[in-house]
């Protein structure tokens, strides 16, 4: 085996305590309220991130909004609109705070390791996330070097269908999942799940997970279009990952309790997979 080889089997065999989930859920809760804090100050570091993207600095020689009118500039058609910015960065950082707040108060701490790639995975994950909740704005904010924190009345706008669509998916999806994740800190070790929610699938917080982030993906929509093509990629990456995450489980259950025990659930889509 080459070294490089030798190198890459090495790290792939190092594990770290699967209580480090919660990193994931602190790092993508500062991740979004950085970014926030980024776009409602037009922070220096969004202003660098801006400038080294590749197109025109500002669509149709426009200048950006002028430092005396504070007025929110719109976006070209095919852009996020800034409210549609703020909202997508604000759910992100309400689903990262729960998950946070479940990871530390409601699930229980257990002596099981995952591997140190599947931690590398997730932290990249959240990382990525961050950009995608506003990176389809870029020309939005490029128009906006002036945010009216002063006028917030700019950002009172009617909701878009999608918004009016979008938003009861992710606080049901989220409310749900909470209700699934207390259900299951609350079992008696190696006892099966009784909760409704688990009468077809035996991991629908997974299925939730999938239906939160679908949630983003129309929430976050440019201005004329029904779907955030970022967003649409990470969501066939979470609904992947957790496929094969829900494959695992199905797995753990049948050797636990048995294939007869299960053999009516589906492993997280009902009548689907």
């Amino acid at each position: 085996m080459s070294p490089l080889g030798a190198l890459l089997d090495t790290v792939g065999r190092l594990q770290v305590p699967h209580s480090w989930f919660t990193h994931f859920y602190a790092f993508s809760f500062a991740v979004q309220l950085f970014w926030l804090f980024q776009v409602i100050t037009h922070g220096r570091v969004l202003q660098l991130v801006l400038d080294s993207l590749p197109g025109d600095r500002l669509p149709g020689g426009i200048k950006g909004s002028n430092a005396t009118e504070p007025r929110i500039v719109p976006g070209p058609d095919g852009s996020q609109s800034l409210e549609t910015v703020l909202l997508c960065i604000i759910c992100m950082t309400m689903q990262s705070a729960r998950r946070l707040w479940e990871s530390i108060y409601i699930q229980k701490p257990g002596s099981s390791k995952m591997g140190i790639l599947i931690y590398i995975a997730g932290m990249t994950h959240y990382t990525m996330m961050g950009f995608a909740t506003w990176c389809e704005g870029i020309d939005t904010l490029r128009l906006n070097t002036n945010i009216p924190i002063s006028h917030p009345s700019d950002l009172l706008k009617p909701p878009r269908i999608n918004t009016l669509l979008a938003i009861p998916f992710f606080f049901l999806g989220s409310g749900l999942q909470h209700d699934a994740h207390v259900h299951l800190a609350s079992l008696v070790k190696y006892s099966l799940p009784i909760h409704p929610l688990f009468s077809y699938t035996l991991s629908p917080h997974y299925l939730l997970e999938c239906i939160i982030y679908g949630s983003f993906v129309v929430i976050g929509a440019p201005k004329g279009q029904w779907v955030n093509r970022s967003l649409l990629y990470v969501w066939i990456f979470v609904c992947v990952n957790l496929g094969f995450c829900a494959n695992i489980t199905r797995k753990w259950y049948e050797q636990k309790f048995g294939k007869k025990t299960v053999e009516d659930k589906w492993r997280m889509v009902p009548y689907v997979y």
